[in-house]
């Protein structure tokens, strides 16, 4: 029975110590999430491109279509 609990012991100390690096290496990551709010900026920043660009076209195609005659209406 003493080996058996030695056993459990060593077991539960180094699953113990494992989750305290574990926990150490998190902790001393700084920058995590930091490639996530970059891929949201550079997102939102394309779409506000995209955006920009549709606004600008979509009126030049609107002078073209309104300088065919009666493409006004009836």
């Amino acid at each position: 029975m003493n080996t058996l609990n030695a056993a459990a012991i060593l077991v539960v100390l180094a699953v113990h110590d494992r989750g305290r690096r574990v926990a150490a290496e998190l902790r001393d990551r700084g920058e995590r999430g930091s490639g996530v709010v970059e891929t949201i900026i550079i997102v939102a920043g394309f779409a506000g491109l995209a955006f920009a660009v549709y606004v600008a076209v979509s009126g030049k195609v609107n002078g073209w279509i309104n300088k065919i005659p009666g493409a006004s209406g009836p």
